[in-house]
């Protein structure tokens, strides 16, 4: 059933981007972490609370209650708040843990079921769809920086280009 095959594939896109992710912030230091590379700039620290608490909003009672929920303080999101590596990626694997149980559950019959997101009526499949780019969307900033943090020292995390072989 192509339904089935979707939340299925759903979920193995967004174990890839998580992992794209963790493999990219491991090649920094817990500095690195918090450096940003010019004012109004995010660091990776910021980058990876904004996508946490996110998914908080989002993936909890996902059917049934608004995906913003009333006590995310999303502005927070967007200040360091200094939290330790092991802090971040507590938060981080709950975070992507609570989106797996989530696309985990739903059935085929769900995907043609709305949810709300800011008061507004969206399809179950747009709602995924639109996290799932918005996530894509965070990690790739998050390899950017690491690497360009990295430097000489970066390993490719994906097929290295031909000067990289």
């Amino acid at each position: 059933m192509f339904e089935q095959r979707y939340l299925t594939e759903v979920r193995t896109i967004s174990q890839e981007q998580k992992q794209l992710a963790e493999s990219a912030l491991r090649q920094v230091s817990d500095e690195d972490l918090h450096r940003t590379l010019a004012p109004d700039t995010l660091s990776l620290a910021v980058i990876v609370q904004h996508i946490s608490n996110n998914m908080k909003s989002r993936w909890t009672d996902f059917l049934t209650t608004d995906g913003e929920k009333p006590e995310r303080n999303r502005d927070a999101e967007f200040e360091d708040q200094q939290q330790s590596r092991e802090s971040l990626m507590a938060t981080w694997d709950e975070r992507w843990q609570l989106l797996d149980d989530v696309l985990a559950s739903l059935t085929p019959e769900d995907l043609g079921e709305t949810v709300f997101i800011r008061g507004e009526e969206k399809s179950v499949i747009w709602a995924i769809e639109k996290q799932v780019s918005h996530y894509s969307y965070h990690v790739g900033q998050i390899v950017y920086l690491a690497k360009l943090f990295a430097g000489e020292n970066w390993n490719v995390l994906t097929i290295p280009l031909p000067h990289q072989r």
